[in-house]
């Protein structure tokens, strides 16, 4: 199991899902330089089913 994410990140993947819903698009792709490397980053937003929002729920409790 992975460690939280930081209230940060979460942060920083809220607002980039906004900004993302509000340009009417579901993925992006890009390539960051962070500590001396690059790095492809790709953002795909699935929507939850509802019948497996329970499962979400569980995960941050």
């Amino acid at each position: 199991m992975q460690p939280p994410m930081t209230f940060e990140i979460c942060r920083a993947l809220t607002q980039l899902t906004r900004q993302l819903l509000e340009a009417k698009e579901h993925q992006a792709q890009t390539h960051v330089l962070a500590k001396g490397q690059v790095y492809r980053v790709v953002v795909s937003l699935e929507p939850v089913p509802a019948d497996q929002l329970q499962d979400v729920i569980n995960r941050y409790q």
